[in-house]
């Protein structure tokens, strides 16, 4: 059996956070959404200024 490389694994990652964003988008209200939003925004920005 031939193994993935790191790629494979990384697409993985991927593909099951984004099933479990949609599963979430389709149960959880829209004022939360923003909520998330904001926050990432937020510690992206952060994450950015401290590389």
């Amino acid at each position: 059996m031939r193994r993935h490389g790191k790629r494979g694994g990384w697409c993985g990652y991927v593909a099951i956070g984004v099933g479990v964003f949609i599963m979430m988008a389709l149960i959880l209200p829209s004022w939360f959404w923003w909520v998330i939003c904001s926050i990432l925004l937020v510690c992206g920005g952060i994450w950015l200024l401290r590389c």
